[in-house]
Parts: structure tokens; sequence; C-alpha cells
């Protein structure tokens, strides 16, 4: 079984997010910060998908509404979502 980790900097950057946008989902944060075998629920998951992704929208694109350096880590960590799902275990 592969266990998959949040980098250092994405969690910072899912701090400062959630900090922004939904402080009452830090728990969260502290979930994927553990170690061992990390599984959300697909609720825990869609809610930090939306909060993730308003701050794509908010900070995560350039002028041509194309991914700007912040707006890659973002939507790696729409992506990486799923590999904390019961789904992916």
């Amino acid at each position: 079984m592969t266990n998959y980790k949040l980098h250092p900097e994405e969690k910072r950057l899912l701090h400062e997010i959630i900090i922004k946008h939904q402080p009452k989902l830090l728990p969260l944060l502290d979930i994927l910060a553990s170690s061992g075998n990390i599984v959300l629920t697909s609720e825990q998951r869609e809610n930090l998908r939306e909060v993730i992704a308003d701050e794509l929208v908010v900070s995560g694109l350039d002028k041509n509404y194309e991914p700007n350096p912040r707006g890659l880590i973002l939507e790696g960590l729409i992506d990486r979502l799923w590999y904390f799902s019961e789904d992916s275990q």
C-alpha cells in the first residue's frame, strides 16, 4: 500500500487557503499531516476541492486564464486528493 503525503509547500499553501476561505476545515489539515494510512470521506475531499478551486480562481490564474506557478500547485492538490480516498487504498 502506498502512503501519500503532502509536501511542505502543499501543506503551507493548503493551510493558508483553508484559513482564508473555510477555517472550519482546519481539522482536515491535521488529518492530512498525520502519519500512516490517511483516508478522507467523499464529503471531506469535496470540501477541500471547493476551497482549493476557489483559491485557484482568485490567485492561481494569469491574465490569459492559464495556471500560474501557484495555480499549478493548486491543481496538483486537487488531483492528489483522490489518493486520500478509500478507492485509492
